[in-house]
This record gives structure tokens, sequence and C-alpha cells, in this order.
């Protein structure tokens, strides 16, 4: 693998991947490749991301229409297909200065998907098997919220929380980790409106709008 992605950077994409045609391609290499190593998947979510947020605009933040193009992309009936699409989705939101709402609580939702009884999903198969929240999630979980403490408090969204409290719902409180009974707690929303979740928001009709195509929707 190391062979072939060196012969994309130097010939395939030697300045980068610029373009949405190049955006397809590298997704079609990835859905064609039979082994996905640790090489393969550094390059790949390097370079969607350097993309993604620094090479459309606006430039630096993941808006709406970036984060709505992301989420029809790298899932399917709502949950990311693979790890290095969901490792896309979560270093991409990592790099951003400015994440919305939407996509920090589609992350969130990877969770509930895990901990659903008809399990699915990328972050379903790469944790290890539990009833309730474990240190495994709770690692996940911050690395989403990484910017959301404040003094102790966890300045959230209502989008946000309903989705923690829906995966809080799944399992008996004796079943989750201490930690994460303690960051429940630690939660504050803006005294708003709750806004309602709508899974429909993050379930995708089969087929692969382009990047361009997608943010200009």
């Amino acid at each position: 693998m190391a062979d072939e992605i060196f012969m994309l950077r130097r010939y395939a994409f030697p300045d980068g991947v610029r373009s949405c045609e190049d955006v397809l391609t590298l997704f079609a290499i990835h859905e064609s490749s039979p082994e996905r190593s640790p090489e393969w998947t550094a390059y790949f979510v390097e370079s969607l991301t350097a993309y993604l947020v620094h090479g459309t605009e606006p430039a630096g933040i993941i808006d709406e229409a970036k984060a709505g193009w992301l989420m029809r992309t790298i899932a399917a009936d709502g949950a990311v297909r693979s790890a290095p699409e969901l490792e896309f989705l979560l270093h991409a939101m990592e790099v951003a200065s400015e994440v919305p709402e939407s996509l920090s609580a589609f992350a969130l939702d990877q969770i509930r998907l895990a901990l659903d009884p008809d399990a699915r999903g990328a972050y379903h198969a790469s944790r290890p098997a539990a009833e309730g929240i474990t240190a495994h999630d709770l690692a996940y979980v911050w690395r989403v919220l990484r910017g959301a403490l404040d003094r102790g408090r966890l300045m959230l969204s209502p989008l946000e929380t309903q989705v923690l409290r829906g995966i809080d719902e799944l399992a008996a409180p004796s079943a989750h980790h201490p930690a994460w009974r303690e960051m429940m707690k630690a939660i504050v929303t803006p005294d708003q409106p709750r806004e309602a979740l709508r899974s429909e928001r993050w379930l995708i009709s089969e087929g692969r709008l382009s990047v361009d195509e997608g943010l200009a929707a």
C-alpha cells in the first residue's frame, strides 16, 4: 500500500486533492480497496480533510453546507460506513475552527447506533462490546465535544443534548461508566426551545453527490 500511496502522491494528486473529481476518485479507490492499512487511512483522512476544511469556501470552517455534504458522503442510513470515513469525520471536526451542531450531533449519534438493538456502523464495529457507555465511548465523546467544556460546565446545544440523553436511555444507569453520569450532570443547555432530533437529516439516499454539487445545494 505504501507504493500505491507514493504513486498517488506523485502522479494522481501531485498538488493534493484539489477538485470534486479528485474527491470522487479517492473515494472510488477507497471503496475498491480490500485492504485499508494505517498508511492508507492517514493519507485518505489528511487529503480529504485538507480539501474540505481549507480547499472549499468558507475556508477554515465547516458550515452547514459542508456538513451536509460530509454526512451524505460517508454514511448510509445515518451510520458511518468505514473506519477511515469515521476518522475523516473526527479529524475534519478537529481541524476546523467552527463546526455546526448538526455535525457534532451526527458524530455523537454514532454511539446511539452502536448501542441500539439493531447496532450498525463503523463505530459499532470498533468499540468493545458493552451494554452501556465505556471509557472507549467517553474518549470518543470528548473528541467530538473537545471545545464544549467551560469551567466544569458542558455547554451544548439542545440538539447535542437530546442526542446524549437518547444515548443515556439505552441502558440502565448502572451499566454506564461513572464518568458518563458525571458528564451528563455537567451539561448546560441554552434557554431556548428544544430542537427536535430529526433522523431524516442523516438518512441518505444511495449515490454520492460530487462535493461541488453537495456544497452548492
